[in-house]
């Protein structure tokens, strides 16, 4: 899944590149924005990975599902290129997946059982999330950032199938060959809060207008502690686009060098 997320990221860096720079207004040139306050929308792509890396299996397909995200932001400009910006987003991040995995555990009321085959996985959260960043401006049209975000989940689903394969309470043991009746509902026991980090560049297409590409990462357990249910931790991951519209602009004019 980390692999997918990375290449879908990559590849929205480059749709978000070429669409800025063919779309890029000079008049513009003469400005540097000092304040805003604006509209977003976009999409986040990810979901909750396994942590440490390590855990990911190596045979994986992952399926983002593409949900809106809107919400409002507010930047401003501190001094010598560095502003501040917050967000309050409201989002649905969701992901589906199959892997091919050997003696993964589960745990599940007090059962514990090692599966070796293929398992699907479906998950799903909605969440208000408050990222908080610092900005940093190369020009008038190009920004970085760096921050952290808090999210309260409303609702949350994971829900794990094994698919084909065996189960045993031991790791290599065979004691169940037909599976295709159990499922894996952890939707319950899944946290209603987040926290984590988030790097970014920005870039002002038009007057008004901001195209942004984000990575963001958990720091926390997607369940509630204990984690009793899997041999290791699960934190939020995910890529973002968004489109920002301001409503209010402040700017002042500078001196173009040619």
């Amino acid at each position: 899944m980390t692999k997918s997320v990375i290449k879908i990221c990559i590849l929205l860096f480059g749709i978000l590149s070429a669409i800025s720079v063919s779309a890029q207004d000079a008049k513009d040139s003469a400005y540097i924005y000092q304040g805003n306050l604006g509209l977003l929308i976009g999409t986040d792509i990810g979901g909750a990975i396994p942590f440490p890396v390590s855990n990911i299996p190596g045979t994986i397909n992952a399926y983002p599902q593409i949900n809106p995200a809107l919400g409002a932001s507010i930047s401003f400009s501190l001094i010598k290129g560095w502003g501040l910006g917050v967000e309050v987003n409201y989002k649905t991040v969701a992901m589906k997946a199959d892997a091919r995995v050997s003696n993964q555990q589960f745990n599940m009321d007090d059962d514990r059982m090692y599966f070796t085959g293929t398992t699907k996985t479906d998950m799903k959260f909605t969440m208000l999330e408050v990222p908080l960043y610092t900005k940093y401006r190369f020009d008038n049209r190009n920004f970085a950032f760096a921050g952290l975000y808090y999210s309260h989940i409303f609702s949350g689903n994971f829900v794990a199938d094994p698919v084909k394969g065996y189960s045993g309470s031991e790791p290599d043991v065979v004691e169940i060959t037909d599976v295709s009746d159990i499922t894996m509902d952890f939707s319950q026991y899944l946290d209603d809060w987040d926290l984590g980090a988030l790097v970014g560049y920005e870039r002002a297409v038009f007057d008004r207008l901001k195209l942004a590409l984000r990575f963001s990462m958990g720091f926390k357990d997607i369940f509630k502690a204990p984690n009793n249910y899997f041999d290791y931790s699960m934190l939020h991951a995910r890529g973002c686009i968004t489109l920002t519209y301001d409503l209010i602009s402040t700017k002042r004019l500078f001196k173009v060098k040619h």
